[in-house]
């Protein structure tokens, strides 16, 4: 597989190479003999086997045998509460294989399901359970529906990275910030959210082309999977107004919606209730730990003070929402210069993180391939990533101590969960202030060093202009 030119170029392009430019990087690479050597041209000369996106694959595939291998406690002795959260192999499809009684009911089909994922996720975990099925059951069921979905995640992974590379124009040695993720490799299995990421990259490599329609539908799947791909096409509908592409906006999001209604079409065609269900338990759910609103209700709980009620966190996070798809719309409208596509949408979903209610530390994986198109900078991104993980270890030591009753020695008090939870969400914070500042003074932005918004292909074809030219 050689490397796909840009667009409008019939002949190869050098490639940027990281290791000559990123700090870290060149450092890094000093004991396996420093840097690429100038008088290389990777992307021009042909490489043979071990193309960039070849090499992607196999550190991909690495990874993802190692987040295999994090799990092998549970893997051996079962997803029994405490030791799955003191020893940090908690996953929710064992979870909710059991919780959703899944060896006899189908997620969203069969009634009085108590499966409470989204839709997308429901579709997989009912095709996982049919899968497993001859396994038997009892926890070697278990185990093997825990095997499917982490295979099916795998290849989702691998299908992202590749996206990804293609997505990032002559920069396609970026994606080895997903590829080697030190979140992926702890979260990637522990939820169904690999199931919107996938799909997320797949809409960008399609903006990037020009399709605008292939777009809006991924988006449209993803957002059964997820919520934030919704603050993905409206940071996208913002700059294209700006672009002067309304037009294709509007086809982006008509395509969108199409798509959304198609994945649901058959949940409301055999069991209408279930949508409207899983909807009353989302809004009815207390705030996550790692929320700030969580956060503040354990302190509260602590102190003895008020807690806030259901009702009121769910107002405050629907203003601040709104106050943060204002300010998206405001840097996309009159920043001097039209963000990148992957600058924008990481500011966007990264802000959405940091607000939402049902927040967890591995919802920063939608934040990873984001990151690898708007900030490729390794030394910040594996920082904030060094943050994430500390909250997910945190967060997992502090369950065990709650719901398993641990002692100090395998488990940590909320004090300590919250310190981690706070320095997680400001390193979210910091990243999305970077790339800001990179919106403001291209000058430290190494994408833009090469011109054209490798993922504005939607946009291009209009000449930029401001929202009341």
């Amino acid at each position: 597989m050689q490397e796909t030119p840009p667009s409008g170029s019939s002949t190869p392009q050098p490639l940027i190479v990281p290791s000559r430019s990123d700090p870290l990087l060149s450092a890094m690479t000093e004991p396996v003999g420093g840097p690429l050597g100038r008088r290389t041209a990777p992307g021009v000369v042909k490489p043979g086997f071990f193309t960039v996106e070849r090499v992607l694959v196999l550190v991909t595939a690495a990874a993802a045998l190692l987040a295999v291998v994090l799990k092998g406690h549970c893997r051996t002795s079962g997803w029994a509460t405490p030791d799955q959260y003191s020893t940090v192999c908690y996953s929710v499809f064992p979870n909710a294989f059991l919780d959703g009684q899944l060896e006899k009911l189908v997620p969203f089909f069969s009634q009085g399901s108590p499966f409470d994922g989204p839709v997308l996720a429901g579709w997989v975990a009912g095709a996982a359970a049919w899968l497993t099925s001859a396994a038997g059951g009892g926890p070697v069921r278990q185990l093997a529906f825990f095997d499917v979905n982490a295979a099916l995640i795998a290849l989702l992974w691998i299908l992202t990275v590749v996206v990804a590379a293609r997505t990032a124009g002559r920069r396609s040695w970026d994606a080895a910030i997903i590829a080697a993720s030190p979140v992926l490799i702890l979260t990637a299995y522990v939820s169904w959210d690999f199931w919107a990421v996938a799909p997320v990259a797949l809409a960008l490599y399609f903006f990037a082309r020009g399709r605008a329609v292939a777009s809006g539908a991924a988006l449209g799947v993803a957002a059964m999977a997820a919520p934030y791909p919704v603050v993905i096409l409206l940071a996208l509908l913002f700059l294209g107004i700006r672009a002067g592409a309304l037009t294709k906006m509007l086809e982006l999001l008509a395509a969108a919606l199409v798509s959304w209604l198609l994945v649901l079409a058959p949940v409301m065609l055999f069991n209408p209730p279930a949508f409207a269900d899983h909807v009353k338990q989302m809004m009815a759910a207390e705030p996550t730990e790692s929320s700030i609103y969580g956060g503040y209700n354990l302190v509260a709980q602590r102190l003895g003070l008020d807690e806030m009620h259901v009702g009121t966190v769910n107002a405050l996070s629907a203003v601040l929402l709104v106050v943060l798809v204002l300010g998206i719309m405001a840097l996309a409208f009159y920043a001097p210069h039209p963000p990148r596509v992957g600058q924008l949408l990481f500011v966007a979903v990264a802000g959405y993180v940091v607000l939402s209610k049902d927040t967890e530390p591995w919802h920063a994986m939608w934040l990873v391939p984001l990151a690898a198109l708007a900030l490729p900078k390794w030394r910040p991104v594996l920082l904030w990533q060094a943050a994430v993980v500390a909250h997910f270890i945190a967060l997992m030591l502090f369950r065990s101590k709650g719901l398993g009753n641990l002692g100090n020695q395998h488990a940590i008090d909320m004090p300590y969960f919250l310190l981690a939870a706070m320095i997680s969400m400001l390193a979210t914070c910091a990243l999305a202030a970077m790339v800001v500042r990179d919106i403001y003074a291209p000058e430290h932005d190494v994408v833009a060093r090469g011109g054209q918004d490798p993922q504005g292909g939607v946009l291009d074809p209009a000449p930029a202009r401001a929202p009341h030219a």
